[in-house]
């Protein structure tokens, strides 16, 4: 970001490769490193690690111990979670955005003085978080490194996308929107809100990166406030002297 200039540059865009097993036997892998939760009066429960309360032991079809709520158990012949696989295989990385690749966004100056304010209390966090942070994830076998991100956790690491998507949703309902909405909907907002400002439909495509005009046409939506003026100037066209 250059700030002073009030352009922000979009060269790279970050993206984490679902995570695969990395072991020799998926399905063995994953009876044996994942249980799922059970409820807190399970009487099948047992203490694993020390730390939460499974259920070891699947329940019967007619089982009424649970009032309904039997913990699900995988198939005979599952080979999931790879999560919780210990040699699991799967990383963030930088990939290309799409459509037109590099492009430059010229931001409003609200917004400059808004992101000046995110890039101190960012540096403040970083040198808060220290090297405690990236002992922690490095033990937890993660490789740690500061990737210079724009948005991201104390320590410089990306976002979670299960993190994202729970602030998303505090937004949403802090701005009393009803709606779910998903986070890709704010791009036709914004195309929808530029076009109501009377922005010409091909800068609207720069700021959205598309590489074609059918894409950008398909982001923006008619409103009433555009219908109207469009009458509006066609009334004064043909009947204002």
């Amino acid at each position: 970001m250059d700030l002073d200039k009030g352009v922000i540059r979009v060269f790279w865009q970050i993206k984490r490769f679902r995570y695969r097993h990395g072991c020799k036997d998926p399905h063995v892998c994953g009876a044996r490193h994942h249980r799922y939760p059970c409820l807190k009066d399970c009487p099948e429960a047992k203490r694993t690690s020390g730390r939460r309360r499974v259920c070891l032991v699947a329940c019967r079809k007619n089982c009424t111990k649970h009032g309904g709520a039997c913990p699900k158990f995988c198939a005979t012949d599952c080979t999931k979670h790879a999560v919780a696989c210990p040699d699991r295989v799967g990383r963030w990385t930088f990939t290309k955005p799409k459509g037109k690749g590099k492009r430059s966004i010229a931001l409003p100056p609200p917004l400059v003085a808004l992101l000046k304010l995110h890039h101190a209390a960012q540096k403040a966090e970083r040198q808060a978080a220290g090297d405690r942070q990236k002992a922690e994830r490095q033990a937890a076998g993660d490789r740690w490194k500061d990737w210079d991100l724009v948005w991201c956790m104390s320590d410089g690491s990306p976002i979670d996308a299960g993190d994202d998507w729970d602030e998303w949703r505090a937004i949403l309902e802090l701005a009393e929107v009803d709606k779910d909405a998903r986070v890709h909907d704010v791009r036709h907002t914004a195309a929808t809100l530029l076009l109501e400002q009377g922005v010409d439909i091909r800068v609207i495509q720069a700021v959205l990166g598309h590489s074609q005009l059918t894409t950008t046409k398909r982001y923006t939506h008619i409103t009433e406030t555009p219908a109207s003026e469009a009458a509006a100037r066609m009334g004064r066209a043909l009947w204002d002297d």
